[in-house]
């Protein structure tokens, strides 16, 4: 009993898996259908044999003495068709990318009980059928985490070497060791699997909480930049009012310091920046305005596609932050001594990003070690920066120098 009960403990877990890896959309009667189909199909790999002797000599053969044999593995396979087909038609996530994993850890136990099978010469003794859990279950935790893009070598390393033991005890231990073991094998695999879960939830609560901030500022700042436009625009006739009636009157010097007067306030409301990209204009216009805003020197070239692969809540996550650390630090220094350098263009397949700014001659030891000594949600900036780079598997390194702090990111297009 503890071989068929650790092959349907590992069948409820392996449409656990299926159900949470993409997303998953399908109806309680899919689910009901499919879990049927597979249930069924277990069911038949281990009495089938049994029935069939029943039926043709009248005699009934007990099928757990003679352990699982090809039916089980012809199981396998019909129930990894089952739910990689419920997969394909209710997953809102693109058939070739999802049909590998789900279909992986059904496929692997239909080919281990297979080989199991054909060395015991059609039947696989009970303790290595139960101990064949171990490999798909370790299969299910590494392809999770990998498309979750959690957890990491160590964690599944020390899983395998957790199944590996306790899949040695289920094969060769008593019955009591034997399903003891088993429970502690499934146990450990649920608490990992459900601890990496609620990371992951957690982690994407606060990620779309602070995204929402970021998105929320920046869009009041490009938002005061259009009032001031919009403002600016609603004046132009009075404008030409007055310079009509100085240039009837002959005050030219008058005309000249007023035309002086605009010229000032319409550089206070253009754009500095018109790099290609809509996206990237609003991020750096709206905070270059206030670096200037604050007396702070700012010098900027950017020059990059109209089209990026980069998605927009997370360019803004990089340059807004970025962007941010270097005004907050100019405003610690002198008003004279309060400079911004930012250069963004596509070099080849990679969008490269540079940011310098003026910085403390001699920083504190967090400053030097990219220490945040902010608290709550805005000590999350670079923290979120790395993860975005990450993401895209680019490129971030910072260096904090006396006197200057240069920022660089290399993201691919």
């Amino acid at each position: 009993m503890i071989a068929l009960a650790a092959q349907a403990a590992l069948l409820v877990a392996y449409a656990a898996y299926v159900r949470s890896l993409g997303r998953l959309r399908a109806s309680r009667g899919a689910w009901a259908t499919a879990l049927l189909v597979c249930a069924a199909a277990l069911a038949c790999g281990w009495f089938g044999a049994a029935l069939a002797s029943w039926a043709l000599t009248g005699a009934w053969a007990d099928p757990l003495a003679a352990g699982a044999g090809w039916g089980v593995a012809a199981a396998w396979a019909v129930a990894t068709l089952a739910l990689t087909l419920l997969d394909a038609f209710f997953d809102e996530e693109p058939l070739a990318l999802m049909w590998a994993p789900v279909a992986a850890p059904g496929a692997l136990s239909c080919a281990l009980l297979a080989c199991a099978a054909a060395l015991g010469g059609g039947a696989a003794p009970l303790g290595v059928t139960a101990a064949l859990v171990g490999a798909p279950l370790c299969l299910m935790f590494a392809l999770a985490m990998r498309r979750r893009g959690s957890g990491g070598r160590r964690e599944t390393v020390l899983l395998a070497c957790v199944l590996a033991l306790c899949s040695a005890a289920v094969a060769l231990g008593e019955p009591t060791v034997a399903a003891g073991a088993l429970a502690v094998e499934l146990l450990v695999y649920l608490l990992l699997m459900g601890g990496f879960e609620r990371l992951r939830r957690g982690f994407e609560t606060s990620t779309e909480r602070f995204q929402q901030e970021v998105l929320s500022r920046q869009y009041d700042e490009i938002r005061a930049i259009y009032l001031d436009m919009r403002g600016w625009r609603h004046d132009y006739h009075n404008h030409l009012q007055v310079m009509k009636a100085e240039l009837a009157a002959a005050q030219l010097a008058e005309l000249s310091a007023y035309l002086d007067e605009l010229e000032r306030d319409l550089d206070r409301v253009d754009t500095y920046v018109k790099s290609g990209n809509l996206m990237v204009d609003a991020i750096l216009n709206s905070k270059l305005s206030l670096a200037e805003r604050d007396g702070v020197a700012v010098t900027c070239k950017a020059r990059v596609p109209d089209a990026l692969t980069v998605d927009d809540v997370d360019l803004c996550v990089i340059l807004g932050n970025l962007l941010d650390n270097a005004i907050e630090a100019c405003a610690a220094l002198p008003a004279d001594g309060r400079w911004l350098r930012v250069y963004v263009a596509a070099r080849g397949s990679q969008l490269y990003a540079s940011i310098q700014n003026s910085a403390v001659e001699d920083p504190s030891f967090n400053a030097r070690n990219y220490i945040t000594e902010k608290r709550g949600n805005h000590g999350l900036g670079m923290k979120r920066v790395a993860a975005v780079v990450d993401k895209y598997e680019g490129f971030l390194n910072l260096a904090n120098e006396p006197g200057i702090f240069a920022a660089e990111v290399s993201l691919p297009l």
